[in-house]
């Protein structure tokens, strides 16, 4: 899992892993070819439901997450619906983080995707909820303490939030300059959804567009800081994905030293360049930002991340 797709994928999964959860899911369960989903014991709660242990595994074995609850507010009333729910939102998660793709999904994903759109665009909301995950992928993994989303329908636009905590790697490359928490808001049109969910979960040869406004976003690694607010076209390869807006940094020295000891030599002297033509506001740096073919352009200069 490199750092690259797992951010960039992971944001992009976990929007639509939202999304898919608010819909009456039809009562067809993922095909046994594209993942198999198991748990523990179940709760009903006045809002919605917890299950505990759950598992989910890639039929070749060498993607699995694990959560010791995962908390869906806003369920349909079906209980097999409801599994439906925790498998596609599982999936989507699992996928985003270890860019695993199995075209035995595409088909399932792209109904549950349908689905979602007409569910948000008639107002629902869900609020969901992984505590104590592990995600691994052959022998890297990621432990997140809480993993907690909430989506609201009812506009052409779907607000949602997003707030990671806790979060631990294992044979992950260059964890250092990965963070340990973050949160964001943001939202995206419903009608981009189905698209977006085949191609990460499963094998679409489609290239979908989703058009994404971010109005807050934080990252942090001990006393290395990132926000930033702008909007996105996010396609599911950081290569095609393009953006603009506003990024700070606090202690950037520190963000710089950390890819010297990862020996990520590109990143260090482009985050070196960036940092002259920053502007400067007592311990942070400020910049506007371009995110196109690859290149990120800041105050107007390119800098070689590659």
């Amino acid at each position: 899992m490199k750092h690259a797709s797992l951010f960039s994928r992971f944001f992009l999964g976990v929007v639509s892993a939202c999304a898919t959860t608010t819909g009456q899911i039809a009562l067809a369960a993922p095909p046994q070819a594209c993942v198999t989903l198991t748990h523990g014991a179940t709760h009903d709660t006045p809002q919605g439901v917890t299950y505990d242990s759950v598992q989910l595994r890639t039929p070749d074995g060498q993607s699995t997450l694990t959560a010791r609850h995962l908390t869906l507010n806003g369920k349909p009333a079906d209980p097999a619906a409801t599994d439906d729910l925790a498998a596609a939102a599982s999936l989507l998660v699992l996928a985003a983080m270890t860019n695993t793709h199995t075209r035995s999904c595409s088909v399932w994903l792209a109904q549950q995707g349908q689905i979602a759109e007409t569910a948000l665009q008639a107002g629902k909301m869900l609020d969901l909820t992984w505590q104590s995950t592990t995600i691994t992928h052959r022998t890297a993994k990621v432990t997140l303490g809480t993993l907690h989303f909430q989506i609201q329908g009812g506009a052409p636009l779907a607000s949602a939030t997003l707030a990671l905590s806790g979060i631990g790697y294992h044979n992950v490359a260059d964890q250092s300059l990965l963070p340990s928490d973050a949160q964001a808001r943001f939202s995206l049109p419903t009608r981009e959804l189905a698209g977006l969910m085949d191609a990460i979960g499963g094998r679409s040869t489609a290239s979908p567009a989703v058009h994404t406004t971010l109005s807050a976003f934080t990252a942090t690694q001990g006393d290395i800081r990132l926000e930033g607010h702008g909007s996105a076209t996010l396609t599911g390869d950081v290569n095609t994905t393009s953006a603009l807006g506003h990024l700070e940094v606090s202690n950037l020295p520190e963000l710089i030293q950390h890819a010297r000891e990862e020996q990520q030599m590109k990143l260090a002297a482009g985050l070196a360049l960036a940092r002259l033509v920053s502007h400067r506001e007592g311990d942070r740096n400020t910049w506007d930002t371009t995110w196109e073919s690859g290149v990120l352009t800041v105050n107007g200069f390119p800098l070689p991340l590659k």
